[in-house]
Protein backbone atom coordinates (compact mmCIF):
# COMPACT_ATOMS: atom_id res chain seq x y z
CA UNK A 1 0.00 0.00 0.00
CA UNK A 2 1.46 3.70 -0.87
CA UNK A 3 1.48 6.60 1.11
CA UNK A 4 0.32 6.69 4.71
CA UNK A 5 -1.74 3.80 6.19
CA UNK A 6 -5.20 4.88 7.43
CA UNK A 7 -8.19 3.08 9.09
CA UNK A 8 -11.70 5.03 9.68
CA UNK A 9 -14.97 3.33 11.65
CA UNK A 10 -17.58 4.73 9.80
CA UNK A 11 -21.44 4.37 11.84
CA UNK A 12 -23.94 3.32 9.18
CA UNK A 13 -27.60 2.51 10.48
CA UNK A 14 -28.17 -1.05 11.01
CA UNK A 15 -31.09 -1.69 8.71
CA UNK A 16 -28.85 0.14 5.57
CA UNK A 17 -26.02 -2.27 6.08
CA UNK A 18 -27.75 -5.15 3.65
CA UNK A 19 -26.68 -2.49 0.78
CA UNK A 20 -23.38 -1.78 1.49
CA UNK A 21 -22.79 -5.46 1.32
CA UNK A 22 -24.90 -6.58 -1.44
CA UNK A 23 -26.50 -9.22 -2.85
CA UNK A 24 -23.84 -12.34 -2.65
CA UNK A 25 -21.60 -9.58 -1.71
CA UNK A 26 -21.28 -7.86 -4.96
CA UNK A 27 -21.52 -4.18 -3.64
CA UNK A 28 -19.08 -4.03 -1.26
CA UNK A 29 -16.57 -5.80 -3.43
CA UNK A 30 -17.81 -3.47 -6.30
CA UNK A 31 -17.10 0.00 -3.35
CA UNK A 32 -13.56 -1.50 -2.78
CA UNK A 33 -12.61 -2.06 -6.21
CA UNK A 34 -13.89 1.78 -6.77
CA UNK A 35 -12.13 3.20 -3.91
CA UNK A 36 -9.00 0.50 -3.09
CA UNK A 37 -10.30 0.78 0.12
CA UNK A 38 -10.47 -2.46 2.53
CA UNK A 39 -14.18 -2.12 3.81
CA UNK A 40 -15.17 -4.45 6.87
CA UNK A 41 -18.89 -4.72 8.12
CA UNK A 42 -18.10 -5.16 11.77
CA UNK A 43 -20.00 -6.95 15.09
CA UNK A 44 -19.63 -3.85 16.81
CA UNK A 45 -23.27 -1.88 17.11
CA UNK A 46 -24.29 0.85 19.17
CA UNK A 47 -27.86 1.18 19.14
CA UNK A 48 -29.25 1.68 15.50
CA UNK A 49 -26.21 1.72 13.82
CA UNK A 50 -23.44 -0.68 12.78
CA UNK A 51 -19.54 -0.05 12.78
CA UNK A 52 -17.84 -0.24 8.99
CA UNK A 53 -14.58 -0.32 9.38
CA UNK A 54 -12.64 1.49 6.12
CA UNK A 55 -8.91 1.07 5.80
CA UNK A 56 -6.22 1.88 3.13
CA UNK A 57 -4.20 5.14 1.94
CA UNK A 58 -6.16 8.39 3.65
CA UNK A 59 -7.45 8.84 -0.13
CA UNK A 60 -8.52 5.37 -0.22
CA UNK A 61 -10.61 5.65 2.85
CA UNK A 62 -12.06 9.00 2.19
CA UNK A 63 -12.89 8.06 -1.28
CA UNK A 64 -14.48 4.94 0.45
CA UNK A 65 -16.38 7.03 2.88
CA UNK A 66 -18.02 9.05 -0.25
CA UNK A 67 -19.11 6.14 -2.15
CA UNK A 68 -20.55 4.83 1.28
CA UNK A 69 -22.13 8.28 1.61
CA UNK A 70 -23.43 8.74 -1.66
CA UNK A 71 -25.21 4.80 -2.10
CA UNK A 72 -26.94 5.29 1.53
CA UNK A 73 -28.62 8.83 0.44
CA UNK A 74 -29.39 7.03 -3.28
CA UNK A 75 -31.36 3.92 -1.95
CA UNK A 76 -33.60 5.94 0.28
CA UNK A 77 -36.04 4.54 -1.61
CA UNK A 78 -34.12 1.03 -2.84
CA UNK A 79 -36.39 -2.09 -2.89
CA UNK A 80 -39.46 -0.08 -3.06
CA UNK A 81 -39.71 1.17 -6.38
CA UNK A 82 -42.84 0.13 -8.19
CA UNK A 83 -44.68 -0.95 -5.50
CA UNK A 84 -47.99 0.06 -3.96
CA UNK A 85 -49.90 2.67 -5.57
CA UNK A 86 -47.63 6.20 -6.35
CA UNK A 87 -48.36 7.46 -3.26
CA UNK A 88 -46.82 4.65 -1.47
CA UNK A 89 -43.55 4.80 -3.21
CA UNK A 90 -42.45 8.20 -0.82
CA UNK A 91 -40.77 6.20 2.15
CA UNK A 92 -38.38 7.79 4.59
CA UNK A 93 -36.36 6.60 7.37
CA UNK A 94 -38.46 4.21 9.70
CA UNK A 95 -40.81 4.41 11.88
CA UNK A 96 -40.95 1.14 13.34
CA UNK A 97 -38.23 -1.52 13.86
CA UNK A 98 -38.57 -4.63 16.00
CA UNK A 99 -36.44 -7.96 15.88
CA UNK A 100 -38.67 -11.83 14.60
CA UNK A 101 -36.48 -14.80 15.12
CA UNK A 102 -34.53 -15.78 12.24
CA UNK A 103 -36.94 -19.15 11.24
CA UNK A 104 -39.77 -16.95 11.06
CA UNK A 105 -38.74 -14.36 8.25
CA UNK A 106 -39.71 -16.59 5.77
CA UNK A 107 -43.16 -16.39 6.82
CA UNK A 108 -43.33 -12.83 6.61
CA UNK A 109 -41.68 -12.61 3.36
CA UNK A 110 -43.31 -15.30 1.56
CA UNK A 111 -42.86 -16.98 -1.90
CA UNK A 112 -41.02 -14.49 -4.21
CA UNK A 113 -41.64 -11.72 -1.83
CA UNK A 114 -45.60 -12.14 -2.36
CA UNK A 115 -46.11 -11.80 1.34
CA UNK A 116 -44.16 -8.34 2.04
CA UNK A 117 -45.78 -7.02 -0.85
CA UNK A 118 -49.33 -7.96 0.05
CA UNK A 119 -48.55 -6.35 3.55
CA UNK A 120 -47.37 -3.40 2.50
CA UNK A 121 -50.77 -3.36 -0.04
CA UNK A 122 -53.03 -3.89 3.25
CA UNK A 123 -51.01 -1.39 5.24
CA UNK A 124 -49.87 0.98 2.93
CA UNK A 125 -46.63 1.14 5.05
CA UNK A 126 -43.22 -0.28 3.39
CA UNK A 127 -41.55 -3.20 5.31
CA UNK A 128 -37.95 -4.28 5.23
CA UNK A 129 -36.95 -7.53 6.41
CA UNK A 130 -33.13 -7.93 7.28
CA UNK A 131 -31.23 -9.96 5.67
CA UNK A 132 -30.14 -13.86 7.22
CA UNK A 133 -26.63 -12.55 6.73
CA UNK A 134 -27.46 -9.62 9.23
CA UNK A 135 -28.92 -11.60 11.76
CA UNK A 136 -27.94 -10.91 15.36
CA UNK A 137 -28.52 -13.63 17.85
CA UNK A 138 -30.78 -15.57 16.05
CA UNK A 139 -33.25 -12.28 15.24
CA UNK A 140 -33.96 -10.58 12.05
CA UNK A 141 -34.54 -6.88 12.46
CA UNK A 142 -37.96 -5.91 10.28
CA UNK A 143 -38.33 -2.18 9.37
CA UNK A 144 -40.97 -0.09 8.87
CA UNK A 145 -41.31 3.55 7.23
CA UNK A 146 -44.33 5.10 6.02
CA UNK A 147 -47.62 7.18 7.45
CA UNK A 148 -47.54 6.00 11.97
CA UNK A 149 -50.72 4.49 11.83
CA UNK A 150 -49.92 2.30 8.94
CA UNK A 151 -46.33 1.26 10.43
CA UNK A 152 -48.45 0.13 13.65
CA UNK A 153 -50.97 -1.97 11.54
CA UNK A 154 -47.85 -3.56 9.42
CA UNK A 155 -46.65 -4.61 13.03
CA UNK A 156 -49.79 -5.83 14.01
CA UNK A 157 -50.01 -7.90 10.83
CA UNK A 158 -46.77 -9.25 11.19
CA UNK A 159 -46.55 -10.23 14.40
CA UNK A 160 -50.19 -12.24 14.46
CA UNK A 161 -48.68 -14.02 11.13
CA UNK A 162 -45.36 -15.37 13.07
CA UNK A 163 -47.15 -16.07 16.53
Amino acid sequence: MDGASAMEKMPVPSFKVGRIIGRKGIKIRELQDQSGAKIDITDEVNGDETMVRISGSSDQVADAQFLISQLLQDSEGFGNRERGPPQQRQFGEPILTFQIPEDKCGMVIGSRGSKVREIQQETGANVDVGRRDTAVNGQITISLSGDKDACMAAENVIKNLIA
